[in-house]
C-alpha cells in the first residue's frame, strides 16, 4: 500500500515541472582527474550496439528537438549532448537544441502537442523519450495490455508524423523507476522499453536503449552507497544519470566511443 502511495506521489510531482564506426574506448587510459562524467560512465553501460549509425546523423546547421517528460524538461542531459557536439564537431555549427520536455507528460500528451512543438519547428532530428509517466499511471492496473497498446499507438504516430516530414527520429527507451532492477516499476518499465524498441525497429529509427544502459550501470553501484546514486529520487537524474543519457544519445547520433572519451 505504501509503495503505491509513494509512486502516486512521485507521479504527481512529475506533473509540476563521416566519422569512424562506433567502437569501444578505454577511458582508463586517461588520468582519473581529467575524466569527464561521460568517460567515467562508459565502462558501466555496455558496448555500443552494432545497429547504431556508423556516421553522424547531423549535417551542418541541423536543428535538433528533444521531446519528452520531466527528465527531458530539466534539460541537463540535453545541454551535455549539445556541449559535446560543439566540442567534437565545431564545424557543424549546430543551432541551440530545442527542449520540448513537459513535466508529467505521457505519450498521449506528447502526441497531442507533437505538431506544434516538433513538426512546426522543422528539425533535422527529433529525440523522443517517454514512458516513465505512462508506467506510473498504469502500475495499479491488473494488466498492462491496454496501456501498452495505447503507448505503442502514440509512439508510432509520432514517428510516422516525423518521417512524413523527412525528420530523422531517435528513440530513447524509458530509463528507470527506483534503483532496484527487480522493483515493480522496473519490471513493468521493461515492457514499455520493449515496445519502444519494437516501434523503432519496425519504423527504422535509431534507438538508444537507456533502460538497458541504466540496469547495466546499477551493477557498478558502489556497495557503500545505500541511497540513490544514478538518480536523485529514483526517477530524475543525478549528474551520473545525465551522463548515462548523454552517452546513449551521442551513440545514437553516430558519435563513436573513441570520440566520447575525448570530452572534457
Amino acid at each position: 500500500m505504501w509503495n503505491n502511495f509513494r509512486w502516486i506521489a512521485v507521479g504527481m510531482a512529475l506533473s509540476v515541472a563521416a566519422v569512424p564506426s562506433p567502437s569501444s574506448a578505454d577511458p582508463q587510459s586517461t588520468p582519473a582527474g581529467e575524466l569527464s562524467l561521460s568517460s567515467q560512465v562508459l565502462p558501466w553501460v555496455g558496448k555500443s550496439s552494432a545497429s547504431l549509425p556508423c556516421h553522424l546523423l547531423l549535417q551542418k546547421g541541423g536543428l535538433v528537438v528533444a521531446i519528452g517528460d520531466s527528465i527531458t524538461a530539466k534539460g541537463n542531459w540535453l545541454r551535455s549532448v549539445e556541449s559535446a557536439l560543439s566540442q567534437l564537431y565545431p564545424d557543424l555549427q549546430l543551432p541551440q537544441m530545442i527542449n520540448a520536455g513537459g513535466s508529467g507528460h505521457t505519450a498521449k500528451q506528447l502526441v497531442d502537442r507533437f505538431p506544434r512543438d516538433v513538426l512546426d519547428r522543422n528539425p533535422a532530428v527529433v529525440i523522443l523519450n517517454v514512458g516513465i509517466n505512462d508506467v506510473l499511471h498504469a502500475m495499479a492496473e491488473p494488466s498492462q495490455d491496454a496501456s501498452l497498446r495505447v503507448y505503442r499507438e502514440h509512439t508510432a504516430a509520432m514517428v510516422d508524423q516525423a518521417h512524413a516530414r523527412g525528420i530523422k527520429v531517435i528513440l530513447l527507451t524509458p530509463t528507470l523507476i527506483q534503483e532496484d532492477p527487480e522493483s515493480k516499476g522496473n519490471r513493468i518499465l521493461a515492457q514499455y522499453a520493449d515496445v519502444m524498441k519494437s516501434v523503432g525497429t519496425e519504423k527504422k529509427c535509431d534507438i538508444a536503449d537507456l533502460h538497458a544502459m541504466f540496469l547495466e550501470a546499477l551493477q557498478h553501484k558502489p556497495s557503500e552507497i545505500k541511497g540513490d546514486w544514478i538518480t536523485s529520487d529514483g526517477i530524475h537524474m543525478s549528474p551520473l544519470g545525465n551522463a548515462v543519457i548523454q552517452v546513449g544519445v551521442l551513440r545514437a547520433i553516430g558519435v563513436p566511443d573513441v570520440d566520447i572519451v575525448k570530452l572534457k
